[in-house]
């Protein structure tokens, strides 16, 4: 009886770590699939000139953007996280409906633009969102609302190998992953 629940239970926890394991690389994939649709997509920017334009009621999809607007440092500030420092700013008109990240220092010749263009994604999708919508509240007691936007500056749509290389990796590790796992036959492996 000990015999078959040791039996069982070893197997019940080989079987979780196997779903685990594939559970992981195809979270992986699930990470690459929307930056390679950004970068295989248009590669002219999306204008938006006002905030109306942010406004249609359809969900906007991660998308090369222009938009029209005046930087405001008002509650700007920097950001670090593993050794990158990230500035954080909004845009007028559209207030905290649009919050921009750089990785580039701010100056004085930033005041002068009227036009940023990046990738626009929903702020929920941004890594560390949560981190940011605090910092806004722990220091300018100011609520980023919900169907907020992120904009990362100069993100253009650019397809890398890397990135290429990264997901056919991963789908051709999960598929052997899958196929070793469920359909190989262990028992006629020949052994030494």
């Amino acid at each position: 009886m000990t015999e078959k629940l040791f039996i069982f239970r070893s197997g019940f926890w080989l079987h979780t770590l196997k779903v685990m394991a594939l559970l992981f690389v195809g979270g992986m994939i699930l990470v690459h699939i929307p930056e390679l649709t950004y970068d295989l997509g248009p590669k002219r920017p999306i204008v938006i000139s006002s905030p109306d334009d942010l406004s249609t009621g359809k969900p906007f999809r991660t998308s090369f953007v222009s938009i029209s607007g005046e930087p405001d440092f008002e509650k700007a500030f920097v950001y670090k996280r593993y050794g990158l420092s990230y500035t954080y700013f909004n845009v007028r008109p559209y207030g905290m409906k649009v919050i921009v990240r750089t990785y580039h220092t701010v100056t004085d010749e930033w005041k002068d633009l009227n036009r940023f263009l990046g990738k626009l994604k929903s702020f929920k999708r941004q890594p560390f969102y949560y981190k940011i919508r605090d910092i806004y509240k722990e220091q300018f007691e100011t609520d980023v609302p919900e169907g907020a936007f992120f904009l990362s500056l100069d993100d253009v749509p650019k397809l890398s190998g890397w990135q290429v290389g990264a997901a056919i990796f991963a789908c051709v590790l999960w598929a052997i992953m899958f196929y070793m796992f469920y359909f190989y036959d262990w028992s006629k492996r020949k052994t030494g």
